[in-house]
């Protein structure tokens, strides 16, 4: 009889359980709790009808919902509006990947048409300015390329690689025409737990569009995690509190300031204290004083002692490392507004506390220079005349329907609340040559309003400054 040792049976053992359902391997995790055995004895002991017989018991019965998190799903959602992208993804514990409008072309065969607003009176003037704006984008993309060629010549680029380069830079000029109605993918991978929470959020949500994304996710989860998902419904709360708020904000009266040229970033709260904040939570680690000792003692400090920590724990820093935790002991809010094809990057930062306005026309919109450049500048304001006007008379009796024929180029607001240490990578990713001046120019107006206000706290950001600004 082979007997195991006592060495053979505490070695270290890590593996992957990917072979089995989402449902049997959250089961397996969360029976380890309680049982000595192996993860993998414990997944082969279950089948799917105790999975479930499990999940109805813990996870719906006693609220046990941590469980959940075990059970991953990869869903792929196609044909649906860039709007509806942003509202899926406006869910922090997951991860999501989008059709790109630098790198594909779309035309006036992919955009959503909501049916109540195609059904009115109203769906001629939609579809004709629609497809005037799908028609003129893709014209415009056939007059921005050859001048692109010319305002920057091939060099030592292979001729493919060329071509691509000119390609992109002509779609990252003439993406800002397309409405948001425009048609895309998405790619989610999320855990049943937070798949519950988003697809009641979608179904509650006042746009049809967004109901029936709610539904045909919980058709295909229902597939893969029958028990984890089934209960999905509208949530009444959400429903509810929703119209409440927004017919108390339409009661009070606010004066509007005069409308900003351009996108603006304006650092609107912050911690006064954040440079002591970040040092003593850096020395709370390494010492073993109460917080309020160690305040007393930061509080007497030296600049240079302090610059001395905050160097000890930032001047290291590699190429693709994090900053250490203690960053995040300090916050800054900012009110950006900026035009929403910046949005759908700067939104990807799920780990900020983000508040988003409705898109609209209110702002104003920008226009690329080198889209001026090309000569294209009558019809592309020609874009935003015709959208503004349909935006109108939508808006009249479809209030929520009518964003649907914005353009990208419409700004819009956001706050935007995070710690030091999300935005050492915030300001690191977004002010990158290889991005969107667009959002290069918020992460480095904020990277300078960080800047101003704590010295000690920015010296290790990593900024990219180098590009002129064009208005």
């Amino acid at each position: 009889m082979w007997v195991v040792t006592i060495n053979e049976k505490n070695k270290l053992r890590v593996y992957t359980l990917n072979r089995l359902p989402p449902e049997v391997v959250a089961v397996a995790f969360a029976k380890s709790s309680r049982s000595p055995e192996p993860f993998d004895i414990i997944a082969d002991e279950l089948s799917d009808e105790k999975s479930a017989k499990f999940h109805e018991k813990w996870v719906v019965g006693y609220g046990h919902s941590s469980v959940a998190e075990h059970a991953v799903l990869s869903i792929a959602i196609e044909n649906v509006s860039i709007l509806a992208t942003k509202i899926i993804e406006d869910n922090r514990l997951a991860s999501y990947t989008e059709k790109s409008t630098r790198y594909q072309v779309f035309d006036k065969t992919k955009y959503y048409k909501p049916k109540k607003l195609m059904e009115s009176s109203l769906g001629r003037v939609y579809e004709e300015t629609s497809d005037f704006i799908f028609d003129s984008y893709v014209e415009m993309i056939k007059v921005i390329i050859p001048f692109l060629k010319k305002k920057y010549p091939q060099e030592n680029q292979p001729d493919k690689l060329y071509e691509i380069q000119i390609n992109n830079k002509a779609l990252d000029n003439i993406r800002y025409v397309l409405t948001v109605a425009t048609l895309t993918n998405l790619g989610m991978t999320i855990n049943a737990r937070n798949l519950e929470h988003a697809a009641v959020k979608l179904l509650s949500h006042p746009l049809k569009e967004m109901k029936d994304i709610g539904k045909k996710i919980k058709e295909a989860a229902v597939k893969v995690t029958p028990t984890l998902i089934k209960y999905v419904e509208p949530n009444t709360y959400l429903i509810e509190t929703e119209k409440d708020l927004q017919a108390e904000a339409d009661s009070i009266a606010i004066n509007s300031e005069a409308q900003i040229e351009g996108n603006m970033v304006t650092l609107v709260e912050f911690d006064e204290d954040a440079e002591n904040k970040v040092i003593c939570g850096i020395l709370y680690r390494f010492t073993n004083h109460t917080y309020n000792e160690i305040k007393k003692r930061v509080m007497y400090m030296q600049r240079e002692e302090k610059e001395k920590i905050i160097d000890y724990a930032l001047k290291k820093i590699g190429k693709f490392d994090w900053p250490i935790r203690e960053l995040e002991h300090c916050y800054y809010t900012f009110d950006i507004l900026m035009d929403y094809g910046a949005f759908r990057d700067v939104q990807r930062h799920r780990m900020v506390t983000q508040t988003n306005q409705e898109l609209g026309i209110d702002h104003g919109y920008c226009i690329p220079e080198e889209v001026k450049e090309a000569g294209l500048e009558n019809i592309y304001r020609e874009c935003m005349k015709r959208a503004e006007e349909s935006f109108n008379n939508i808006k009249k009796e479809f209030p929520k329907e009518a964003s649907y024929i914005v353009p990208l180029a419409y700004r819009k607001r956001t706050l935007f609340k995070c710690n030091l240490r999300e935005l050492y990578h915030f300001i690191k990713i977004r002010s990158g040559k290889r991005g969107h001046v667009s959002y290069r120019k918020i992460a480095q107006e904020m990277y300078l309003l960080i800047k101003e206000k704590h010295p000690l706290l920015s010296k290790y950001i990593e900024v990219d400054m180098s590009y002129q600004f064009l208005n």
